[in-house]
């Protein structure tokens, strides 16, 4: 649970402004720079550029001053959670996120809430909180592509990704995936694997067995239409897929998902 004691998005200081707490804030500091900063830690002063985050934790001295022009956007927060053990961000030190436009919207809009005091507005703050948290991990947990162009063609990977997963019941070839990105089939699983860490086919394959135990459900369905609503044209090849997957036959599944 996390409780909200101040947010400020795009907050702008005089120029060259030091903030100086020896003793910390009493609570969690999240901070993401606009502008340079030297930040003093561990008795060595550190220059961050923009885009920078650190967090702080509760008792550490927070020390830093703006190189000339001073803006921020900056979150204060307790939690009784165990956020080092949840969810592994690097307390009081710095670290560089892979997008920093999607943290500093969740900023603003944390924001919005913590001042208009809208119906609910706690617990919408609370999910913003953790949705923040949980980006910031997801981006250390996936690093950013080392150049512009596997950053763009992460871009199309991802794209092409959604769009099988939500179309699993279509034939994925191989020629298809391969035809969508303009590359060879060696380089195609590369980057696939680079950027996802798995295979096209194990998530094709697992998009459409989570959809046909869901449509099983379904009394109005059989076997044979839950196969092809799931992109199978055989059935024994769907059978053994879902077997693989679920340790007994769509039919057997069926079965004990209609008793009583």
């Amino acid at each position: 649970m996390f409780e909200i004691h101040y947010c400020e998005y795009n907050r702008t200081n005089s120029d060259c402004d030091r903030i100086y707490r020896p003793q910390g804030s009493g609570d969690y500091l999240f901070l993401l720079l606009k502008t340079p900063m030297k930040f003093r830690m561990d008795g060595k002063i550190t220059i961050l550029r923009e885009n920078a985050c650190i967090l702080y934790t509760p008792g550490v001295c927070q020390d830093y001053q703006a190189v000339r022009k001073f803006r921020n956007s900056y979150m204060h927060f307790s939690t009784d959670l165990a956020l080092e053990k949840k969810y592994p961000i690097p307390e009081n030190r710095p670290f560089y996120p892979a997008d920093v436009s999607a943290i500093d919207d969740l900023l603003k809009e944390i924001q919005r809430e913590y001042l208009e005091k809208a119906p609910y507005y706690q617990e919408k703050i609370r999910l913003l909180t953790e949705s923040l948290i949980l980006l910031i991990s997801r981006f250390l947990n996936h690093p950013a592509p080392s150049s512009p162009q596997d950053a763009t063609l992460l871009q199309t990977f991802q794209a092409l990704r959604l769009e099988m997963l939500e179309s699993c019941q279509e034939d994925w070839s191989i020629d298809r995936l391969l035809a969508r990105c303009s590359m060879g089939k060696s380089q195609f699983y590369r980057y696939y694997r680079l950027f996802f860490h798995t295979t096209p086919k194990a998530e094709l394959m697992a998009a459409r067995m989570d959809k046909a135990r869901i449509l099983l459900t379904n009394r109005a369905l059989q076997v044979q239409q839950v196969a092809r609503l799931c992109g199978f044209p055989s059935i024994q090849h769907f059978t053994r897929y879902f077997r693989r997957q679920f340790g007994c036959s769509p039919g057997q599944f069926q079965h004990r998902e209609r008793q009583p």
